[in-house]
């Protein structure tokens, strides 16, 4: 029976739920560019109705992009809809409306900022009354939109934009999408019904049968990069800064990392469309394991290659043979493998064979359609394809091509001529087919592109056989890149350039490093073999291999004191006088018990010493200075002391404690053998053989005790370097240590985003953009379907790929800069009288936050397709955000205009302050002063515009609409104003205000920067704290040296020293930082302030004079050390130390002998240096050893001109904080966060809190 109280229960869950729908603050979707500024005019593209997302993968990438609409909106009718809130400007006005309340309330930035114009010309007496009746419509979420006509599917208000759009691309992880298309080049492929991909054009093979797909490409397969550039193997240029570095990749091609051709590091399509998976090419040519990847298609697609592969099969491209023969042969040959249902049945009863013998021409092609090169075909004659009676696929009896563009065959058979084409038996090239297990037409596919490489023929151009970049076939004219060598691929005719004598000969002349030269056996192999998991150079004496490793590779050259002997070979052989020296040899003054040997799992000393009560957790309680083993005699635990260790007798299962026995040559694959007893003598076994169930030893010793607890004693044991404590004086387990001449970045927290369940495919119907409903008629429920699509793609479903220039930069800024918030505008010009700005950027850079943070960027033409006429250029101007002073320009050009997406790596280097910008003298500059660009040598300038004019000379006049308070640096193609704002100021003219740093959230004195309106950053501001604190709101005073000198330290003549600050971490890097400071008036003293933790700090009183300030570990924020600088703690040069004879031998050899001079204590030596190395004298157990790391002497800062009062506050109590690097005068003054509640808020508020009252009392008075 139903209970009377049920229903009331309903109401009161749905009341519930309704009430908590309506407290709940939803997300944010402000539009960008809704206005219709320049709609009639027909050749310009607008990108209009923008939502901007931060795609940034990483705290070190930053990659904000747009996601727009690039078809006309007007075609739609928009009934209006009374679900939404409508107040024209006037009543909001009355109301005391804010423009940042409607901000906040979702409307367009157009909206919002032509409300706040609205607002100042009311106060101001000078308003139209037309502009009070616009209407302002208050959306419900989740809609949006300047009518809310807009919403986003699947969208959840709750989740922010930059939430939503990582979920929405996972959910479509395994989609079925529809190819895109590039349609700005007129491409006949044939009767191949598949569109041409961007990254198809001038990929080295033809697809379009006129050849135009590679028809302009010699210019950049024959390009010439720059003095210290990077080339990559496509012919771009890149600077070097970005080779083998991170994850992404700057060349096209992905040629600028080793290990981009390695099975695991293939591109991954399910990510959002950001630079790493939308502007790369994954080559035809590129192979693994020696079969081609995608041998149709350069797209990093897998769809592509099978789509086109698929066309290849869908239907007859042949008037010579009709459909019946065409599904006979099809199903008859099971080619392609996929399981055809028209098949399942067809062929029974031989029903295939006899229409393939009534229907079929005697010899066809099948595929109709070339399968490589634009003129490769298989054929098959009927009589072959009839007596075929495997159950298997048929393989092709013949492979037909131009005998026009092939060379280098068998000539002594005879050839069948069919339809223009020679065709041949594959064993009449010869050529041998490796058959794949699966299917014989793959196989055969694999076979052509890499023994008929040669066939593939580009369009011929005698001139570029002379450039550096190009290799000539012998025996022939023809001439192919050098990129092409050593690649597996027959391009010669003779096979030529995969002879291992051409590789070496080019790798002697290699200008663009192509090759890598292994050591062990002098030969070259190609740059993308390195790091593949396969040593294709010869692995040395050692089983180490130059191609795999190459940072290991790298420290077998570098001498490293934390490795020098201790029992493992790191370094090679160095000749010196005629004799082999290494790590390892001449160590007799070495102890083999120190800090780096100390309990790693391996006895350096003989007898163990330094592995002596390392295991906290030992199985059996031992004495100090006792072993743990089996008794070799009674297979039971054992304590053994150290003296009975290396006695020549054993004592240990397996003879563990006497090494001697076993010397072990590479401890990293095996830090010690078991010694078996046979007879009279003793052999080695690897520790893989012991407890394996079969008796390796005559006694059985490897098998006695693997059933018991024991078993695990020779087994790999934990790491006791995790299990050991260690004192301060061992540089924190660092075991190799490599400077790094950079400043520490503290890491932002990486966003978590939910794992969704996956969406049915019929809802991805946008390509790689996002599904946008648009609500034509709310009465009528009439809807439609549009798409936002990001910068790669346009199109009402982004079905199209766009022309693009994609331009990665890493910036850098003098060190008196560091504080200094700067904007870039980013602009794509032409070499046009108007110098139309086809599309711009506006990038905000914060030295201190961003130095190492590589920003990619879109720019897109403003017409489609772009001219071919024109030259077009990346212009970039730098303004200081808080004063919007202007620091510089810098000029890219593009280079390849017949490249659909042209690649840009490059480093900028924003000038000092006080550089002049440098003007120059142009008659032709009329309205506006000549200035030339910083990075260009050869003096090219530009005309900068006075306000109110725009050309490239300066002579068209312009309105500009940004506001007083910002800079209007020009007009872009839409005929919208291109505004540069003030810190505090945001959206399209400068109009809106940034209120997240009113109320001062920084503490003692530090300055609040906003975050980028855009950025997904979970901080809305960055605190710039004065010196001396530290903190994300500057709330942690800094770690504070007070120093004071010695008498004897003559400090008269000078107002800086410099404190080096050493940090070791991940047991393997140390960071090298240098601090300037200033020396106070008393001359005697000195206070320097330090936000990161370190282990030793040294203070510089002139060069190579330094002094030991600290050697212990600094973790703790706010620690003050105050210390007396004498003479005593001065480091001492090795001149001083060693005799001169001494000093004259090389650093291999002279470096074994540095634990001396701290041995001899009478020397009294706290530390020492040597050219590259800094030294300390450290007490270990009974011992003082030296302890050696990296020392750059030579470590620079950018700019040593800081401002003066930066260093007063070091010495006296005055911490006022010099803000001149950033104002912040122009943020209006606070007000009490009530008094600011507008009366939508209020009523907003209360009704909200009378429904929250009214639901609980429902809730809990039944």
């Amino acid at each position: 029976m139903i209970s009377s109280t049920n229903p009331m229960l309903l109401v009161k869950h749905l009341i519930y739920f309704l009430c908590l729908h309506l407290v709940i603050a939803s997300s944010q979707i402000n539009l960008y560019f809704t206005d219709r500024i320049n709609e009639n005019t027909n050749d310009i593209v607008l990108q209009h109705d923008c939502l901007y997302f931060d795609l940034s993968e990483d705290q070190w990438s930053g990659e904000i992009i747009p996601y727009c609409m690039s078809e006309s909106a007007s075609k739609w009718s928009i009934v209006n809809s009374n679900f939404h809130a409508l107040l024209t400007f006037a009543e909001l006005s009355r109301r005391n409306i804010t423009s940042e309340q409607l901000h906040q309330w979702s409307a367009p930035i157009d909206t919002s900022e032509r409300y706040h114009l609205y607002l100042n010309l009311l106060s101001n007496g000078n308003v139209l009354s037309e502009m009070g009746t616009e209407i302002f419509y208050n959306c419900t979420s989740p809609a949006f939109g300047p009518q809310c006509q807009y919403q986003l599917d699947f969208y959840d208000p709750n989740s922010t934009l930059n939430e939503f759009i990582r979920i929405h691309y996972r959910q479509h992880a395994y989609a079925s999408e529809p190819l895109t298309c590039y349609t700005h080049l007129q491409c006949n492929r044939g009767s191949t019904p598949i569109c041409l991909d961007w990254s198809e054009i001038c990929d080295g093979k033809v697809d379009c049968t006129d050849g135009v797909d590679e028809k302009d490409c010699w210019p950049l397969i024959s390009n010439k990069c720059k003095d210290g550039e990077y080339r990559c193997d496509n012919g771009q240029c890149i600077h070097p800064r970005f080779v083998n570095i991170g994850v992404s990749f700057e060349c096209l091609d992905r040629s600028d990392q080793y290990t981009s051709l390695s099975p695991n590091s293939f591109y991954n399509e399910y990510r959002t469309p950001v630079f790493t998976n939308e502007d790369i090419i994954c080559s035809w040519r590129e192979r693994s394991m020696n079969k081609f990847i995608h041998p149709f298609t350069s797209s990093c697609r897998s769809q592509r290659n099978e789509r086109i592969k698929q066309a290849m099969f869908f239907d007859v491209f042949d008037p010579t043979i009709s459909q019946d023969c065409f599904l006979a042969f099809k199903c008859h040959s099971k080619i392609p493998t996929d399981n055809n249902p028209v098949c399942w049945n067809f062929c029974q009863n031989e029903k295939c064979i006899e229409m393939i013998k009534s229907t079929c021409p005697e010899m066809f092609y099948y595929p109709t359609v070339p399968i490589a090169f634009g003129h490769i075909y298989f054929a098959y004659t009927i009589k072959y394809a009839t007596d075929w009676k495997d159950v298997g696929q048929i393989p092709p009896e013949y492979i037909c091509y131009n005998e026009q563009l092939c060379g280098g065959f068998y000539s002594n058979v005879t050839l069948l001529s069919f339809r223009g084409t020679a065709c041949r038996r594959s064993e009449d090239f010869p050529i041998s087919v490796d058959f794949n297990g699966i299917d014989w037409h793959s196989s055969y596919i694999q076979l052509v592109y890499s023994q008929l490489g040669h066939c593939n023929r580009m369009l011929p151009n005698s001139s570029v056989c002379d450039s550096f970049t190009m290799y000539q076939c012998k025996n022939s004219s023809r001439c192919i890149p050098k990129s092409y060598v050593d690649d597996g691929i027959r391009d010669c005719d003779y096979e030529d350039d995969e002879e291992q004598s051409t590789i070496d000969e080019h790798c002697l002349t290699d200008e663009t490093n192509m090759f890598f030269k292994c050591q062990t056996d002098n030969k070259c192999i190609r740059r993308n073999q390195v790091e593949n998991r396969i040593c294709d150079c010869k692995a040395d004496e050692y089983g180490m291999c130059d191609d795999e490793d190459l940072k290991l590779h790298q420290n077998r050259r570098q001498i490293t004191f934390s490795t020098i002997c201790d029992g493992l070979v790191d370094l090679l052989p160095i000749v010196i006088n005629g004799q082999n020296q290494t790590d390892e040899t001449d160590c007799e003054q070495w102890p083999c018990n120190n800090t780096y040997t100390r309990c790693d799992n391996f006895w350096n000393c003989l007898n163990g010493a330094d592995e002596v009560d390392c295991d906290p957790t030992s199985l059996i309680k031992c004495p100090l200075y006792y072993h743990i083993c089996i008794s070799s005699n009674t297979y039971q635990l054992i304590c053994l002391p150290i003296e009975r260790a290396n006695d020549s007798i054993i004592n240990c299962l397996g003879g563990i404690d006497e090494p001697a026995l076993c010397p072990v040559t590479n401890r990293l694959k095996e830090p010690r053998k078991f010694y078996c007893k046979n007879g009279d003598s003793g052999t080695c076994l690897s520790l893989q053989y012991v407890c394996d169930g079969i008796k390796h030893c005559e006694n059985s010793d490897d098998e006695q005790f693997c059933n018991s607890t024991m078993n695990d004693f020779f087994r790999e044991r934990p790491n006791n370097l995790k299990a050991k404590k260690v004192s301060d004086s061992n540089f924190y387990d660092t075991v190799k240590s490599e400077s790094t001449d950079t400043q520490l970045k503290k890491s932002k927290s990486k966003e978590m985003i939910p794992h969704l369940a996956m969406t049915s495919e019929n809802e991805h119907d946008c390509h790689r953009g996002l599904p946008l409903q648009v609500l034509l008629d709310s009465h009528k429920n009439l809807t439609t379907k549009t798409c936002l699509c990001p910068p790669s793609y346009y199109g009402d479903r982004c079905q199209y790929q766009n022309q693009r220039v994609s331009l990665t930069m890493e910036i850098n800024a003098p060190s008196n800069s560091r504080q200094t918030l700067f904007v870039l505008v980013i602009s794509l010009i032409d070499d046009s009288e108007e110098k139309i700005i086809h599309s711009y950027k506006q990038l905000s850079y914060l030295p201190m936050r961003d130095e190492y943070v590589k920003f990619n960027v879109y720019l897109l033409y403003s017409t489609r397709p772009k001219s071919s006429a024109k030259q077009y250029a990346v212009h970039i101007d730098i303004y200081e955000m808080s004063t919007l002073n202007y620091r510089g320009s810098q000029l890219i050009l593009l280079k390849f205009p017949f490249l659909p997406v042209e690649r840009i790596a490059v480093q900028l280097n924003i000038p000092h302050a006080n550089n002049i910008v440098q003007t120059c003298t142009n008659q032709h500059c009329i309205h506006g002063e000549c200035i030339r660009y910083l990075n260009d040598s050869e003096n090219v300038s530009f005309c900068q515009c006075k306000l109110g004019w725009t050309g490239r000379y300066c002579t068209i006049p312009q309105i500009c609409t940004c506001s007083s308070d910002s800079l209007c640096v020009g007009i872009a193609a839409n005929n919208r104003s291109i505004c540069v704002c003030h810190i505090n100021k945001f959206g399209s003219e400068c109009l809106l205000t940034k209120t997240v740093c009113q109320h001062d959230p920084c503490f003692n004195g530090g300055v609040c920067i906003p975050s980028d309106e855009h950025s997904a950053s979970h901080r809305p501001y960055i605190c710039i704290c004065r010196k001396g604190f530290y903190g994300q709101r500057c709330e942690v005073p800094d770690n504070q040296i007070i120093l004071s000198f010695h008498n004897n330290l003559n400090l008269s003549s000078q107002s800086l020293v410099f404190v080096h600050f050493i940090y070791f971490f991940h047991h393997a890097l140390h960071m090298h930082n240098k601090n300037p400071t200033k020396i106070c008036e008393n001359k005697t003293s000195s206070i320097s302030y330090w936000s990161y933790p370190f282990q030793i700090a040294f203070v510089e009183l002139s060069p190579f004079q330094y002094y030991l300030i600290a050697n212990k570990k600094v973790d703790d924020y706010s620690s003050v050390i105050v210390r007396n600088i004498d003479p005593s703690d001065r480091c001492r040069s090795i001149n001083e130390i060693f005799i001169e004879s001494m000093i004259q031998i090389h650093l291999i050899q002279r470096i074994k002998y540095y634990h001396l001079p701290c041995q001899n204590r009478s020397l009294n030596i706290s530390c020492f240096y040597d050219e590259i190395h800094m030294c300390l004298c450290q007490d270990f157990g009974d011992q003082r050893l030296a302890n050696c790391f990296l020392f750059n002497h030579h470590i620079k800062l950018d700019d040593l001109t800081l401002p003066h009062n930066q260093f007063e506050r070091e010495c006296s109590e005055d911490y006022s904080f010099n803000s001149s690097f950033l104002s912040t005068s122009s943020i209006p003054s606070s007000t009490p966060l009530d008094s600011g509640m507008s009366s939508i808020y209020a009523c907003e508020y209360f009704l909200y809190l009378f429904i929250l009252l009214f639901c609980l009392h429902i809730l809990y008075t039944q």
